[in-house]
């Protein structure tokens, strides 16, 4: 049988607990309010932008990819792959994701025109770059060079083709 001490100091406990849920949920609501978000014009894009824009999504795809194959070549030759893991985790994938969820919104507003242009692949491998990301951490983690080999071949073959659009 449970002891009167028992049963009141596991009460006791249980109301701080509760106690501390309900600051961490009110101090936490606070911050929210602060959240500013920033209103990004979605352009319609036509005959006369479509070059403009894919040269900007291009500069954009291979900034990324290469900021992500940098620190990948860096992580590798130091033997340190949670420096690459880390990197694609807290630094670049979220860098990524805002890239990403405008150009989803870029596409969404102009489907039917980009459904007749050659511009709508790189939306593809744009959106695709998470998976390069996850493939480049996963044979760093695994130490596989068969991987390695397939996963740089995948990238060049997609630079390439994002390349070919903006020559």
């Amino acid at each position: 049988m449970l002891s009167n001490n028992y049963l009141a100091e596991s009460k006791h406990v249980f109301l701080m607990f509760v106690m501390g849920i309900f600051l961490v949920a009110c101090n936490k609501s606070s911050d929210d309010s602060k959240v500013i978000e920033v209103k990004v014009e979605v352009p319609t894009l036509n005959d006369q932008n479509i070059k403009e824009f894919t040269i900007k999504m291009a500069k954009d795809y291979n900034a990324s990819l290469d900021s992500l194959v940098t620190e990948f070549n860096a992580a590798k030759k130091e033997g340190n792959e949670y420096q690459f893991v880390n990197y694609r985790n807290y630094t670049w994938t979220p860098n990524y994701i805002e890239k990403k969820d405008y150009y989803q919104k870029v596409l969404a507003h102009n489907s039917t025109y980009l459904s007749k242009s050659p511009t709508r692949i790189l939306f593809d491998k744009f959106e695709y770059l998470i998976y390069t990301g996850i493939e480049l951490k996963s044979v760093l983690l695994d130490q596989d060079d068969v991987k390695l080999q397939e996963q740089l071949a995948a990238i060049t073959k997609d630079k390439a083709i994002v390349d070919g659009l903006i020559n």
